[in-house]
């Protein structure tokens, strides 16, 4: 850090304190998904891609060890069912594992 401490001057040292303004204008900082219209394309973007992986199924041969495997979108079902599944167990495993709030006080 050449010769400077971490904090300049000007710095008021209140590190992750979301609450300063960004620019001249004094619109706060926000992130890229706090924009409804991001979280909108993303979406999008997710469910086109899910589409395209679907319809690529009928434009070549699988190579399967087991016949279920063929199956047009079976990769997409199986993975979209596997993440929800994941989530429900994490879900349950959260009220195992979770702490108090003031637990470690």
């Amino acid at each position: 850090m050449s010769g400077h401490d971490r904090h300049d001057e000007g710095d008021r040292g209140d590190e992750g304190d979301r609450g300063d303004t960004g620019d001249e204008a004094g619109q706060a900082d926000t992130g890229f998904f706090d924009d409804p219209r991001h979280v909108d394309w993303v979406i999008r973007a997710l469910i086109a891609v899910s589409v395209l992986s679907v319809l690529a199924d009928f434009f070549y041969h699988k190579h399967a060890e087991y016949h279920f495997r063929e199956w047009i979108g079976f990769d997409a079902v199986y993975g979209f069912v596997s993440c929800v599944l994941l989530v429900l167990a994490a879900k349950q495993l959260r009220k195992i594992l979770m702490r108090p709030e003031d637990y470690y006080d």
